[in-house]
C-alpha cells in the first residue's frame, strides 16, 4: 500500500522543518519587511545541516532516539527529493517544493547559495518580495515538471526510481526571469570559469546565454554526470511563462520635482503663476520644459531687472548680467 507521507520519522520531520519554513519565508516579508531572498538562503542552510544530522550517527546516542530505524541521505533524498514513482504513484506533490531544499553536498549547497543570493537581493529590489517567490517556486516547480515528463524514457540520468534534489531549477528560473523582464539591465555575477574578474557587473543577456548554453549543451549529449541538467533547462525555460505573468506595471517615467515655493516667489502676475502651475503638473520633461520657458520669458531678471530670463538645459540665464535660476 503507498502513502502520502515519507516513509521514516526523520523524513517527516524535515518535512515539518521544510513547511514551517516555507511559511516563514512568505510570512516575514509580508509582515516584518524581511527579505525573501535571505529567508531562503538560510532555510537552505539550515535544512542542509539537519539532513546531515539525522543521516549520522550522532544523534543516535540520545537515549529516546536510539531505538529508532537508522536513515541515510539517499533515504531522504527518496522521501522528500523529486522522485517520479512516488510523485505518481503516491501523489507526493509536496515533493516539488522540498526537493528545492535539499542538497547533496557542501559544494552543491554553497554554489546554489551563491546564485541564490546575489541574483536574488537584485532581483527581489526591481519585483518585490512576493513575485520574486512566485518566479523563484514556480521556476522550481516547471523544473521537477520536466524531470517528470522525461523520466519514463530513462534518458539524461533520469528514471522514475532516481530522485533529484537542489535549488538549481530554481536558481536558472531566477535567471531566465531576470533575463525575460530586464533584457538590457546589468547585475553582478561571478563568471569565474570565462573571465579573469571573478566579480564584475555583466549584461543579463550574457549571463543568460552562458548558463543557458551550457545546460542545452549537456541535456543535447545526454550527459549523465549525478547534474539535473534537465532541471536547469526547465528551470530556466519555465521562467518565461512564469515572468510574463507576474511582470510588474510598467515603470513611469521620472520626472525632476521642481523647488515650486522658489519658483513661486518669482511670479508676480496671474498669467506667470498659472505658467508656473502647469510646469509643476506636468508628467513629462519636455511639457514641463515648454511651461518654463514660457514662465521665465515673462519674468524680468530678479539681479538687473533689464532683461527676461531665457530657459534651456535645465535651467535660466539672464542674456544681460548672466544671472542663473535653476529649477
Amino acid at each position: 500500500m503507498t502513502s502520502f507521507f515519507p516513509s521514516s520519522i526523520q523524513s517527516i520531520f524535515l518535512l515539518i522543518v521544510i513547511v514551517v519554513l516555507f511559511v516563514l519565508t512568505i510570512v516575514l516579508p509580508w509582515k516584518k519587511k524581511a527579505s525573501a531572498t535571505s529567508m531562503i538562503s538560510l532555510s537552505l542552510i539550515i535544512v542542509f545541516f539537519l539532513q546531515l544530522l539525522l543521516a549520522s550517527d550522532v544523534i543516535y546516542s540520545i537515549p529516546f532516539i536510539s531505538d529508532m530505524d537508522r536513515v541515510s541521505s539517499y533515504d531522504i533524498y527518496k522521501d522528500l527529493g523529486f522522485l517520479p514513482s512516488a510523485v505518481i504513484h503516491e501523489k507526493a506533490l509536496y515533493q516539488f517544493i522540498t526537493s528545492t531544499y535539499l542538497h547533496g553536498g557542501f559544494l552543491h549547497l554553497i554554489f546554489n547559495f551563491i546564485g541564490l543570493f546575489l541574483l536574488g537581493v537584485q532581483l527581489e529590489k526591481r519585483i518585490g518580495w512576493s513575485r520574486f517567490l512566485v518566479l523563484y517556486f514556480g521556476s522550481g516547480v516547471m523544473a521537477g515538471a520536466l524531470v517528470l515528463f522525461i523520466s519514463p524514457f530513462d534518458v539524461a540520468g533520469h528514471s522514475m526510481d532516481v530522485p533529484s534534489i537542489g535549488a538549481s531549477g530554481c536558481i536558472f528560473g531566477l535567471i531566465g526571469g531576470f533575463w525575460f523582464l530586464y533584457p538590457k539591465d546589468r547585475i553582478f555575477f561571478p563568471l569565474p570559469l570565462i573571465f579573469f574578474r571573478l566579480y564584475n557587473a555583466w549584461p543579463v543577456w550574457l549571463i543568460f546565454l552562458i548558463y543557458g548554453g551550457i545546460a542545452s549543451f549537456f541535456l543535447l549529449i545526454g550527459a549523465d554526470d549525478g547534474t539535473s541538467h534537465v532541471a536547469h533547462f526547465g528551470g530556466l525555460v519555465g521562467a518565461f511563462p512564469i515572468a510574463w505573468l507576474i511582470r510588474p506595471p510598467a515603470e513611469a517615467p521620472k520626472v525632476k520635482k521642481m523647488k515650486v515655493p522658489e519658483l513661486g516667489r518669482y511670479a508676480r502676475t496671474k498669467k506667470q503663476r498659472e505658467y508656473l502651475k502647469k510646469a509643476s503638473d506636468a508628467d513629462e520633461d519636455d511639457v514641463r520644459d515648454a511651461w518654463l520657458e514660457e514662465f521665465f520669458a515673462s519674468i524680468r531678471c530678479p539681479k538687473c531687472r533689464e532683461s527676461t530670463m531665457v530657459y534651456r538645459d535645465g535651467k535660466a540665464i539672464c542674456p544681460k548680467c548672466g544671472h542663473v535660476i535653476k529649477p
